[in-house]
């Protein structure tokens, strides 16, 4: 619904004075024009009169009338921003008033589909309690039934069970006098297996005594041909193994000739050097004979003497190695080389 605007309070003195101003402006304004343009000319010779008008005064009046139209602006504004806002605000009671109804036709709606479900849920008990009446008589009847079948189940098992009795004591009668005559057959045959195993057990033991000595007669000669060819296999390793050791050695040592060769042909000998130095270096190879590295670990004083070998065991690269890998990992993967200046 909507309501009658009232001005807000204070404004209309602001307005009133406002008009009023324009209103005197435009007079003075009106005025001195119309007396300026029908002022006549004075003679000459006379003094001419006028009227001063402040200009200080126009200031004020057209700041007066400035600040009177701000505030009518403002006013304006105002009113339109409390009409807004009233025109939000039915609007957001309109909207409430609908949400309102809204709920209630829901809590309307619901009621009744309550009232519907009780309706169902009572008739759905009224079925069940009719069901189960129903079966609560099917099964009072079917209790009778089976009450008189199991008694008359009853009553054939204990005829059952008397005749099986009887039948099964006439068993057992024969049974023990079955079992009284297999005792006496299973005694005498006892008797007889007893005898036979005594006879047999004593061939066994004669016959186990005479296998054991043959065992152990053949167990000694074994052990002694195995230890006289363990001795033989013994001395013949040993023989092999210093064999080849032996090979191995000389093999290291022609190697050792060779790469001594190798490195006295790269040497460059230093100025005043003695001949009976000898310099002792570690030296690492690779299976190609690839020098991987060589320093000297006892090799005198001189330190041009050292670093002049080095080069050399570098500078020979690569070394002449055997091909056999066990005999260079064995040997000369990673040896020291004794290198002797006067070898040449």
């Amino acid at each position: 619904m909507n309501r009658r605007r009232t001005p807000a309070p204070g404004l209309s003195r602001p307005l009133v004075w406002a008009v009023l101003l324009h209103v005197v402006l435009i007079v003075l304004l009106t005025a001195g024009i119309d007396w300026w343009k029908r002022e006549p000319a004075p003679p000459a010779g006379q003094p001419i009169e006028a009227e001063v008008i402040d200009p200080a005064a126009l200031d004020a009046a057209r700041q007066q009338m400035e600040a009177a139209e701000q505030a009518r602006r403002q006013a304006e504004r105002e009113r339109a921003e409390q009409a807004q806002a009233e025109q939000e605000r039915i609007e957001q009671l309109r909207r409430a008033r609908e949400r309102e109804q809204q709920r209630a036709e829901a809590a309307a709606e619901q009621r009744k589909q309550a009232e519907a479900e009780a309706r169902q849920a009572a008739e759905q008990a009224e079925r069940e309690r009719q069901a189960a009446a129903e079966a609560k008589r099917q099964a009072e009847a079917a209790a009778a039934k089976a009450a008189a079948q199991k008694a008359a189940a009853e009553k054939a098992r204990a005829e059952a069970a008397k005749r099986a009795a009887d039948q099964k004591a006439a068993e057992e009668r024969a049974r023990a006098e079955a079992a009284k005559r297999a005792a006496a057959e299973q005694a005498a045959q006892k008797a007889a297996a007893e005898r036979a195993a005594a006879q047999k057990a004593a061939a066994e033991r004669a016959a186990a005594e005479k296998a054991a000595a043959e065992r152990a007669a053949a167990e000694k000669a074994a052990a002694e041909r195995a230890a006289s060819e363990k001795a033989a296999a013994e001395r013949a390793a040993a023989q092999r193994a210093a064999a080849a050791e032996a090979a191995a050695a000389a093999e290291f040592q022609r190697y050792v000739a060779a790469i001594q060769r190798q490195v006295q042909a790269r040497w460059r000998k230093p100025l005043n050097w003695p001949p009976t130095l000898e310099c002792n270096l570690r030296v690492k190879l690779l299976p190609s004979g690839a020098v991987v590295s060589a320093q000297a670990v006892n090799c005198g004083s001189d330190p041009m003497f050292v670093e002049s070998v080095e080069q050399a065991v570098m500078a020979a690269s690569p070394l002449q190695v055997p091909t056999d890998i066990g005999l260079f990992n064995a040997y000369f993967r990673n040896f020291v080389f004794v290198f002797k200046a006067d070898a040449g």
